[in-house]
């Protein structure tokens, strides 16, 4: 688009420049790309909305904008191993400088004009053009929208919203057919332990929804929430009993969720998914595994992977600066290599950690349930101290093994045994059970988990 074409377009940043020693100096540069890639697709939102006559989202879009802006002139990016690729940053800065300046004047314009204002009315025709006027390269490609005239637009405009019309349907019909689960079933009594994560999501979406007066100012929620530890802890069905405790609309997201071969096609499923779950708030946008979407940006990374990257936190912004009731929450198994900038918007960071003895002994109970066994509240607590560092999703493997013992001692004759004759389980079942069924995470795995807590999270 034309208003806010960038100086750095004209040539490209060698990708492969940086030596293996300056490899802060090239995540650094990568980080001061993004956030310039950030601004310049608010601002061009905001534009859009600004000429389509939008004042009050063309603002919020501008301030977005500013705000991004304001980041990226923060980061600080060393010459150090860059080479030719340096010069990029003095454009990129050049660039944010100048939509700074500009932007903030029309702003100003949008803010303290009268409604009927002919101004307000046609940015491209007055503010716009006047604020760009003293930048050659944007004043000559400058087309606006409407300066085509009246008869091209009447052949023109019927067919382009007609076409536009079945792109959004279609982009629609993928969403709510992939993504989207109207009515998780899943519900805390469902869910042992985890009690610090369940008070901090009940007072970050459940609270604020049912008492809204309470929660504003200082008080209002976080918008972003990352569930993160080691797998097979709870982190998806915590995020699904959140939706059906709050009565929210739930849309479940993965990287596949997003995939295209097409060119442009993620990006187009990301505005969507947001404007979806605007329509249908309150609504949770629940992230499975984030760190294979908003993976720490680098040098080597595919383009497309980079725009969706852009296109996510530029809609993630617009919630968490919005008064939509909605939640982005993410779960990740790899914390340490999202990108300090979705870090930054993910507020809220819970550590699901390994069950304690309290909620390994509740998930065994709920596991044996209903199964035939002879196993004493001793039997019980012997199991509870030799699975000590198992997950969730581990000790329901290993009650699968022990319930299978009873059957395989059968041998041949399983096959005309009566159901009820087979033997129940016992403490024995489970002593063999444990010979295969072993811990899924290691030690070297908690201790990292461990520092990044320290570092970034919060302990649940």
């Amino acid at each position: 688009m034309w208003l806010f074409r960038s100086a750095s377009q004209d040539s490209e940043t060698p990708r492969s420049s940086a030596q293996p020693d300056s490899r802060a100096s090239s995540s650094e540069l990568e980080k001061l790309r993004g956030y310039h890639d950030l601004a310049k697709d608010a601002l061009e939102r905001a534009y859009r909305k600004d000429v389509e006559g939008s004042i009050a989202e063309a603002i919020k879009l501008y301030r977005l904008g500013l705000s991004i802006i304001y980041e990226g002139l923060s980061i600080t990016v060393q010459a150090t191993g860059l080479g030719a690729a340096f010069h990029k940053v003095a454009a990129w800065r050049g660039d944010m400088n100048n939509w700074q300046q500009h932007v903030l004047e029309r702003v100003r314009d949008l803010e303290t004009m009268p409604a009927d204002s002919p101004t307000v009315r046609a940015p491209q025709r007055i503010t716009l053009q006047r604020a760009y006027s003293h930048s050659p390269r944007l004043q000559s490609s400058a087309v606006p929208p409407q300066s085509h005239g009246v008869a091209s637009a009447g052949r023109t405009g019927a067919a382009g919203s007609g076409v536009i019309a079945k792109e959004e349907a279609r982009l629609r019909e993928v969403i709510e057919g992939e993504v989207l689960d109207r009515r998780p079933s899943i519900r805390w009594k469902d869910i042992a332990g985890l009690a610090g994560a369940k008070q901090a999501l009940q007072e970050m979406v459940i609270l604020p929804a049912q008492r809204a007066d309470l929660f504003q100012g200082l008080r209002a929620p976080a918008r972003g929430l990352l569930l993160y530890g080691p797998p097979g802890n709870g982190k998806t069905m915590l995020a699904k009993a959140l939706a059906s405790e709050a009565r929210a609309t739930f849309f479940n997201i993965s990287a596949s969720s997003l995939t295209s071969k097409w060119h442009g096609e993620a990006e187009k499923l990301v505005r969507m998914l947001f404007k979806v779950a605007a329509e249908m708030q309150p609504a949770i946008i629940f992230i499975d595994e984030i760190d294979s979407i908003l993976s720490e940006r680098s040098a080597g990374e595919h383009e497309a992977s980079r725009r969706l990257k852009t296109q996510f936190l530029v809609e993630f912004d617009g919630v968490a600066n919005g008064s939509e009731r909605m939640v982005v929450v993410g779960a990740t198994n790899r914390p340490q290599e999202l990108d300090d900038a979705v870090r930054r918007r993910l507020v809220k960071r819970i550590y699901i950690s390994m069950p304690d003895a309290g909620t390994r002994r509740a998930l065994l109970q709920h596991l044996l349930s209903g199964q035939p066994s002879r196993l004493s509240k001793a039997d019980v607590e012997r199991i509870v101290a030799a699975t000590n560092n198992y997950s969730g999703s581990d000790l329901a493997a290993l009650c699968r093994e022990a319930a299978i013992i009873p059957i395989r001692d059968l041998g041949p004759a399983v096959s005309c045994v009566p159901a009820e004759s087979i033997r129940p389980m016992d403490v024995g079942d489970f002593e063999v059970a444990l010979r295969s069924i072993r811990p899924s995470v290691s030690r070297e795995q908690l201790a990292a988990f461990a520092d990044w807590t320290a570092q970034y999270g919060t302990l649940s």
